[in-house]
């Protein structure tokens, strides 16, 4: 049986990643996409510490996807050192898509939500 606050914090310190990653992504890559991204990011980590239902599902869904659209990209440049950036973020985002599906402390936080 997990524990509801170390699930919070969980949420909190994976919403806080992608907040920071998308700083600094719009500071590496001033894109109109990576604004976007950071309002989501936001809005995901929101919902998340709402405690809102399935959303710990969905941000996994949206890490994973972002992994798998930019992955070709990221291995095909993957000399170049902006590109060893976006190759690391993309395992951390795995990491933390994994964390949020299987973590139990994460799914008793969504439990009793």
């Amino acid at each position: 049986m997990g524990h509801s606050v170390n699930g919070r914090n969980l949420c909190g310190l994976i919403a806080g990643y992608m907040i920071i990653k998308s700083i600094v992504n719009i500071v590496l890559d001033h894109g109109f996409t990576n604004i976007l991204m950071l309002a989501v990011s936001i809005g995901l980590g929101v919902c998340m510490l709402s405690r809102l239902k399935f959303m710990n599902y969905i941000t996994a869904a949206v890490l994973a996807v972002m992994v798998i659209v930019h992955l070709k990209d990221n291995i095909s440049n993957f000399g170049l050192n902006r590109h060893l950036i976006y190759l690391g973020e993309g395992v951390i985002d795995l990491i933390c898509a994994y964390r949020l599906v299987a973590d139990e402390d994460i799914k008793e936080f969504f439990r009793h939500g």
